[in-house]
């Protein structure tokens, strides 16, 4: 079925007299953009499947930094993020020496930051630093989710300060212009929910100052799914199939949501709901086969045996009621809203539909499949690839704007 009925008008008046040229420029894919009580409405039809945006993203990368062996400032290992800086440095989130690592633009290793400990500017043992990007200046900022703190470096790694977060908020998930922190909790189950069955993750998000004070609470919002089953004891299995959070900062606003259905909210620090980017879709539901199938690929690598124990606990995991919307959302440095189509059993890898800053459809585009993106750019995205043996490198692929 369809997720909604378009009407093939603009109708909020701002934005009337540059709605007909630019549904011209996007072959005629029709947007909706209404204002409800102050809230802005945005509904898109779905494009055509051949319908492609203009912009073209290399063959291949014309950087890759990482290596097997050698000098092991360039052996990565647990990749969390990276960022590319305005003189075109990348530092990386280096997890497994808890280091961020600074290379130039040609890919040469140029300093380590950080390091692990406890003191200024060092992270701790797990999965930190978690996060790097920038800070308002021109300095940067990384996280160390379960020391809940988030350190600051000037251009040159000199470490400037530390904030401590305050109560459980853990993660930090993006830094506005104003300075202000986006903040989320690390996923935790529902309480009461111990017995054999699906269970819903719940993450709650937050707004810090610049300082590190708390600024605004938003609330709770769903997770993911995963399946319990407690039987001689209790062991817990992601759900096929299952939703997922979002949580972005996009221009000066925050995307807060999950991908159950194709819709995107943007709200302000303060929590007020100002954007909603919705497009058309078709909702389709997994079937017993498409389970079966996706657990056997699972396990195909697995002992018989293995594979047979396994199998036989999870041969009752339910059935989600429909498949996600979408996959990943990412922004870029022009505002724009990259959505990652689902991949469904048996397709083969979707492109993304790309939303102007006002959300409106331009159209798809396909991005390296093996890529887990960090960073889309004005003329590149960057981004992780692991090989068959486990080597990560940090590469930048560039993009072309320009209509060919």
């Amino acid at each position: 079925m369809r997720t909604m009925t378009l009407a093939g008008v603009c109708i909020l008046a701002a934005a009337a007299a540059s709605c007909g040229d630019a549904d011209e420029e996007r072959s005629g894919i029709e947007s909706v953009i209404r204002d409800s009580a102050g809230i802005t409405i945005v509904e898109n039809e779905e494009p055509a499947p051949e319908t492609r945006l203009g912009w073209h993203i290399a063959e291949s990368p014309t950087l890759s930094i990482g290596a097997f062996e050698g000098d092991p400032a360039y052996e990565l290992y647990q990749v969390m993020d990276a960022a590319r800086l305005p003189d075109g440095r990348i530092v990386v989130a280096n997890a497994g020496s808890g280091e961020l690592r600074v290379f130039d633009a040609s890919g040469t290793h140029l300093a380590s930051w950080g390091g692990r400990g406890e003191g200024p500017g060092e992270f701790g043992d797990f999965a930190a630093p978690w996060s790097v990007g920038p800070w308002p200046g021109d300095s940067i900022a990384a996280s160390d989710p379960f020391a809940r703190r988030v350190s600051v470096f000037d251009a040159d790694g000199a470490h400037g300060r530390t904030f401590v977060l305050e109560d459980q908020y853990y993660r930090l998930m993006g830094v506005l212009p104003d300075g202000k922190m986006f903040l989320g909790t690390v996923p935790t189950f529902v309480a009461g929910t111990m017995g054999t069955g699906v269970v819903r993750r719940e993450i709650e998000y937050a707004i810090a100052s610049p300082d590190g004070s708390l600024h605004a609470a938003l609330g709770t919002y769903p997770a993911s799914e995963w399946y319990i089953v407690a039987e001689e004891g209790m062991a817990v299995h992601p759900q096929l199939f299952r939703h997922s959070a979002i949580a972005r900062v996009w221009r000066d606003l925050i995307v807060i949501g999950s991908n159950d259905a194709y819709e995107i909210r943007a709200y302000t620090t303060d929590g007020v709901l100002a954007w909603i980017v919705r497009r058309e879709h078709d909702v389709r539901s997994p079937t017993r086969a498409d389970l079966d199938d996706a657990l056997a690929e699972r396990y195909a690598d697995n002992t018989e045996e293995e594979r047979a124990e396994a199998l036989a606990e999870l041969k009752d995991m339910p059935l989600l009621e429909t498949f996600p919307a979408f996959g990943r959302v990412l922004t870029d440095s022009r505002g724009y809203l990259w959505v990652e189509d689902y991949q469904l059993p048996g397709e083969p890898v979707p492109p993304w539909t790309v939303f102007d800053p006002e959300g409106r459809v331009q159209g798809f585009m396909e991005l390296p499949s093996d890529l887990s993106i960090f960073e889309i750019g004005e003329d590149y995205v960057l981004g992780r690839v692991s090989d068959d043996v486990g080597i990560e490198r940090v590469q930048l692929w560039p993009l072309d704007r320009s209509d060919r």
